[in-house]
C-alpha cells in the first residue's frame, strides 16, 4: 500500500514538474520567438519564392519529407531516435557509442552512404515487489538480458532500418524458469519520382508477457521524438502475448509548400489462453486507412486536414469514420507544439455512436541532448481485454544531461471508455531512471518502473521494478 502511494504521488509530482518546465518552456519561446524574428522573414521570403519553383531541386538524399516522424525511427537499444536522413559528417565529428548523438545516432561520413550494422548488449538485475493481484507473494531478484542487433541499408532513393531486440530472463518471476520477449521492427522510406514518395513501417513482437514488463519501456515517435507509449501501462495476466503493427503510406508532393498523403494499416494482438488463472485466448485483427492535406503556412507553421476509418474484424465487428484539422508550430528553434483533432462517427459495438479524436503534444528541446516532452491523445483502441474502443492516454517526460550523467522520467495514464457493463481498463505507470557514461560506448544504468492497472477483462494489479545494470552500444560498424 505504502509502495501504491508513493507511486501516485510520484505520478503527481511528474505532472506538476511538467507543467512548470511547459511554463517556462513558453516564456522561453517569446525571446526566442524575437531573436528569430529577422530570420524567419527572410525564411518566409525564401519560401514564397521557391513555392512556385519545381519540386525537382530537392536532393534526393535529402527529400522534403525528411523531418516527418517517418523518416525517423526509435532505437530498441538505447531508447533514442534514429533519423534515417542525418546530416553527412566528416571523420573528426563520426561518434564513438551510440550515446554520442543521441537523436541522430546513425551517423554518415560523407555523402557516399554506407550500410550499418548498431548492435549492443545491456545486463540488469532487477528486484520485483508489489504483486498486487496477479497471484505472487513473495518478492524476487531476477537477471534481465537484453541483446540488440540492427541493420542500416542507405540507397540513393530510400533507406531501411532493420532491428532486432529481446529481452531474456533466464530466472522469470512468474514460472522460476527462463522466459523471452522478442521484438523485431522494420522502418523504410523512398522516393519514386521527385514528387512520388512511399513510407513503410513494421513492427511485431511475441513472447513472455512478464519478460515484456521486465524490459525497457517502449516508445513511439512524435514530432521526431520518443514519447513513452501508454500501452506500457497494460497489464496482462495471461502467459504470452503477441503484437504487430503495420503501415504503408504513399504521399505525393504538389509543392515545396503542400503534399498530400495516403496510408493503410494493421494490427494484430493476440493473447495466449493461461490454464492457471483461467483466461482463454483472445485475439484481434484491425485495420484502417488514413488521407491527410499538408499546407505549410511559413517555416513554422504548417495545417493539415484528414479523414480517417478503422474497422475491428473480430466480432462483433465495430466501424469508425471521420475527420478533422491540425496545426503544427515550431514556437522557437527548440520547442514544437502539435494539435490535431476532429469528429467521429461509430457503430454501437465501438461503444458511444458519436466520439472524436484529439492528439496534442509539446516538445521542449534543452542543450546537452536534454528535453521535456507532453503528449494527450482521445484515439481508437484495438487491445482487446480493455472492455472499450475508445482510450484517453498522456504521458509526461524529461531527459536532463550533466556531463557524463542523464537524468531521465517518463510516466503514463490510460483511460478507457466501457463498451458494457464491465468497467474500462485504466492504469498509470512511472518510469525514473539515471545514466551514467562510463565510456563513450558504455554505461552504467539504474532506475525504478512501477505499474498499476484495474478494469477490463484483464486482471487487476500492479508491479514494480528496481533495476540496476551496464548497458553497451559500440560505434556503428560500416559496410560496403
Amino acid at each position: 500500500m505504502k509502495i501504491v502511494q508513493f507511486t501516485k504521488r510520484a505520478l503527481v509530482s511528474l505532472l506538476a514538474f511538467a507543467l512548470l518546465v511547459g511554463v517556462s518552456a513558453f516564456a522561453q519561446t517569446a525571446d526566442d520567438t524575437s531573436k528569430d524574428k529577422n530570420k524567419d522573414k527572410s525564411s518566409d521570403t525564401t519560401d514564397s519564392q521557391t513555392a512556385q519553383s519545381s519540386v525537382q531541386d530537392t536532393a534526393p538524399g535529402e527529400p522534403a519529407y525528411t523531418n516527418s516522424n517517418a523518416g525517423t525511427a526509435v532505437s530498441l537499444g538505447t531508447g533514442e531516435a534514429i533519423s534515417l536522413y542525418p546530416q553527412p559528417r566528416n571523420d573528426q565529428t563520426l561518434p564513438n557509442g551510440e550515446y554520442v548523438e543521441g537523436q541522430q545516432s546513425v551517423a554518415l561520413k560523407s555523402k557516399d552512404y554506407k550500410y550499418q550494422l548498431l548492435y549492443g548488449l545491456s545486463a540488469s538485475s532487477v528486484y520485483t515487489n508489489s504483486f498486487g493481484g496477479i497471484g505472487t507473494t513473495s518478492d524476487i531478484v531476477s537477471t534481465s538480458i537484453n541483446p540488440y542487433l540492427a541493420v542500416f541499408m542507405p540507397t540513393r532513393t530510400s533507406r531501411y532500418l532493420i532491428q532486432y531486440s529481446s529481452i531474456v530472463t533466464p530466472n522469470d518471476l512468474a514460472t522460476g524458469g527462463p522466459q523471452a520477449y522478442h521484438t523485431v521492427t522494420l522502418n523504410a522510406t523512398g522516393s519514386f519520382t521527385d514528387r512520388w514518395f512511399w513510407t513503410a513501417q513494421s513492427s511485431g513482437s511475441y513472447g513472455s508477457e512478464s519478460a515484456r514488463l521486465q524490459g525497457p519501456l517502449s516508445f513511439l515517435v512524435v514530432d521526431s521524438t520518443p514519447v513513452a507509449d501508454t500501452a506500457t501501462a497494460v497489464l496482462l495476466s495471461d502467459a504470452n502475448v503477441s503484437f504487430v503493427e503495420s503501415s504503408l503510406g504513399l504521399g505525393y508532393l504538389i509543392s515545396r509548400r503542400d503534399k498530400i498523403n495516403f496510408s493503410v494499416s494493421h494490427i494484430y494482438t493476440g493473447i495466449a489462453d493461461d490454464p492457471a488463472s483461467g483466461d482463454v485466448a483472445t485475439h484481434s485483427n484491425a485495420i484502417g486507412g488514413k488521407v491527410d492535406y499538408e499546407h505549410e503556412v511559413s517555416r513554422r507553421v504548417s495545417l493539415s486536414t484528414f479523414g480517417e476509418a478503422e474497422t475491428v474484424l473480430t466480432s462483433p465487428a465495430c466501424y469508425t469514420y471521420g475527420g478533422g484539422v491540425g496545426i503544427s508550430i515550431k514556437a522557437s528553434h527548440s520547442v514544437d507544439i502539435n494539435l490535431s483533432g476532429g469528429p467521429q462517427s461509430t457503430t454501437s459495438a465501438c461503444g458511444a455512436p458519436l466520439s472524436g479524436t484529439f492528439a496534442g503534444s509539446i516538445v521542449k528541446t534543452l542543450a546537452r541532448q536534454s528535453r521535456i516532452y507532453a503528449s494527450a491523445n482521445r484515439e481508437f483502441t484495438t487491445i482487446p481485454g480493455l472492455s472499450s474502443r475508445w482510450e484517453d492516454n498522456a504521458t509526461v517526460g524529461f531527459s536532463q544531461g550533466i556531463q557524463r550523467l542523464t537524468l531521465i522520467t517518463d510516466a503514463g495514464y490510460i483511460r478507457g471508455d466501457a463498451i458494457s457493463t464491465t468497467p474500462a481498463y485504466h492504469g498509470y505507470f512511472v518510469a525514473p531512471r539515471i545514466r551514467y557514461k562510463i565510456i563513450n560506448s558504455m554505461a552504467f544504468t539504474a532506475g525504478y518502473r512501477s505499474f498499476h492497472g484495474t478494469g477490463g477483462d484483464i486482471l487487476s494489479g500492479n508491479l514494480s521494478y528496481a533495476s540496476a545494470g551496464i548497458e553497451w552500444f559500440p560505434a556503428p560498424m560500416q559496410f560496403r
